[in-house]
């Protein structure tokens, strides 16, 4: 990390050596603000932060180091640092091997995590990690291993299962995510970890919406069109939009199957409510397959079935926009592509997600 402020940093091209994590740079920032950390923000009471400001550091490249141990975990590898020393494991899998025999090792009962190779590291006198110490200091080993366990579990990263948790039906409890959601107009390119965890589970989307006009000439329709919510791409993801005056709704199955669901009747002018259902079959089992429905302003004008649901995770890059479809489009259909981002037309007050 690059650190300038020519106000208060006089030392040009210094280095610091204190223990630092990315959960330090909000209460940083705040300090030389002159901030105090918030307690609630919009009414929301917050979870407090877990970062420690390193401000000092700026004058005093020996200043004592305030963030003195942190855990890390990312899909089964796993680190555990504490007072200049890092305990950390490697899970034997490639993070992109997702073949059923690897997943078969990772199941329930199968996967023993002090199987895993594990190391040892003094950063005071070896920052790059280039020494394992493991064999040497047995007793540093069991601390730092024994005091991770203790942080996973109270920062619910339980259970791990190898970074599989979620395709044996089960997760930590803060993945799942809200159960209720609502967007604004503007927002874009919203994580996918950051939206409503719609996979395997029934669940509604909510617009309300205000039309000026819908008149239509040529196949082409004015005043209505354009996507109100959509998601990742056509890669795997959907979109609710109104194409031609109806309400449609696209689900792309990974690109593999692409299903389309068309409103029977064209959207009305002045402010009304649209909603889109999705009734999954069997909630909680992966890939569900469900029905689907379009309202309009209270009535049902479309339904159909979807064989399979994506189980995990739409995209890895592609995020949720309001009002807009950026980057790849969820829907190959010619002219929603042509038009991407394809912008909303009318007005859109709020978008709410709700998830069973």
């Amino acid at each position: 990390m690059v650190v300038s402020w020519p106000g208060r940093i006089k030392e040009l091209g210094g280095l610091r050596s204190q223990f630092t994590h990315a959960t330090d740079i909000a209460p940083t920032i705040l300090e030389v603000a002159g901030l105090p950390v918030p307690d609630v923000v919009d009414g929301t009471p917050q979870t407090p932060m877990h970062g420690a400001s390193f401000a000092n550091s700026f004058s005093e490249p020996d200043a004592p180091e305030h963030h003195r141990q942190q855990y890390f975990e990312t899909v089964g590898n796993r680190a555990m640092y504490k007072d200049g020393w890092i305990w950390s494991c490697r899970v034997p899998r490639i993070p992109w091997q997702l073949d059923p025999e690897t997943i078969a090792r990772f199941a329930p009962g199968r996967w023993n995590p002090e199987d895993d190779p594990c190391e040892l590291y003094d950063l005071e006198h070896d920052f790059s990690q280039a020494e394992d110490l493991s064999s040497e200091h047995p007793e540093k080993m069991r601390e730092l291993k024994a005091l991770f366990w203790e942080e996973a579990e109270s920062n619910q990263v339980l259970p791990l299962f190898g970074g599989l948790a979620m395709l044996w039906g089960t997760a930590p409890p803060g993945t799942a995510g809200p159960k209720r959601a609502t967007f604004y107009p503007g927002v874009q390119n919203v994580a996918q970890g950051m939206i409503p965890q719609l996979y395997n589970r029934s669940f509604t989307i909510t617009a309300d919406l205000e039309i000026e006009h819908n008149w239509c000439a040529f196949s082409l329709c004015y005043g209505a069109d354009g996507v109100i919510v959509a998601n990742a791409s056509f890669l795997g993801g959907f979109s609710l939009y109104v194409q031609g005056g109806k309400l449609r709704y696209t689900y792309s199955f990974l690109g593999l199957k692409v299903d389309d669901l068309i409103a029977s009747e064209r959207m009305p002018t002045g402010k009304v409510q649209v909603r889109y259902e999705f009734t999954a079959d069997k909630p909680g089992e992966m890939a569900t397959g469900g029905t689907h429905r379009l309202f309009v302003a209270g009535k049902q004008v479309a339904e159909g079935k979807l064989e399979h649901t994506v189980p995990v995770r739409f995209s890895g890059h592609a995020g949720l926009d309001i009002g807009r479809d950026n980057g790849l489009p969820v829907s190959p259909n010619k002219i929603y592509y042509l038009r991407a981002p394809f912008p909303f037309e009318g007005t859109i007050e709020k978008v709410v997600f709700e998830v069973q």
